[in-house]
């Protein structure tokens, strides 16, 4: 498995892609150690902690959830799914604790993941400080031109994906394509290996 000790990454894809498969496997190997803000209730009963808000929208019980979980030591890894209801893309400012994570996560060992349907939704602070990127099909024109700025291809690439495939980009925004979770977790191949 990929080393994601103290880093940032994001995952970003359509409904039904895949998000949620790779969101639980990285959660799955963290165990105990892991917290999900699990804001469409997708994660019930795993190896890991999750908390449902009761306001999907609510960017103040983010902050007074996270805060705690962020600073009491208990967790390697928080990831906040559907990450683009609460921190919208630019101008909107980054909620003060989503900042500092994402700002001091070395600082409290923690690794953090933002999960989102499409990267022009969420805060471009937490797309473009993560050291990797985990892709699934995409086809809307601007995330496709957003992408290709971020990497040269890469939006290209992220539009032929066959279903459930997705694309892993390093910190040095390189990037290969990957068979779809379930399919490329019972082989010995491995993200980073």
């Amino acid at each position: 498995m990929l080393d994601l000790s103290s880093k940032a990454f994001c995952i970003f894809g359509l409904p039904d892609g895949g998000k949620s498969t790779l969101a639980g496997y990285i959660l799955s190997q963290y165990g105990a150690q892991a917290f999900v803000y699990d804001t469409l209730g997708e994660y019930p009963e795993q190896p890991f902690d999750s908390y449902t808000p009761r306001g999907r929208y609510d960017a103040g019980e983010l902050e007074a959830v996270i805060r705690p979980v962020m600073t009491g030591g208990k967790y390697s890894l928080i990831v906040i799914d559907e990450a683009n209801r609460f921190c919208p893309s630019k101008p909107a400012p980054l909620p003060q604790t989503i900042a500092d994570l994402n700002d001091w996560r070395a600082h409290y060992s923690l690794a953090a993941g933002f999960i989102a349907r499409r990267p022009v939704q969420l805060n471009q602070d937490l797309t473009e400080l993560a050291h990797y990127l985990f892709i699934f099909a995409l086809k809307g024109k601007n995330d496709i031109a957003y992408l290709n700025d971020l990497a040269e291809g890469l939006g290209d690439a992220v539009s032929r994906l066959e279903k459930y495939h997705f694309v892993a980009v390093d910190p040095q925004r390189n990037y290969e394509v990957y068979p779809p979770v379930p399919e490329h977790f019972k082989t010995a191949k491995k993200l980073g290996a």
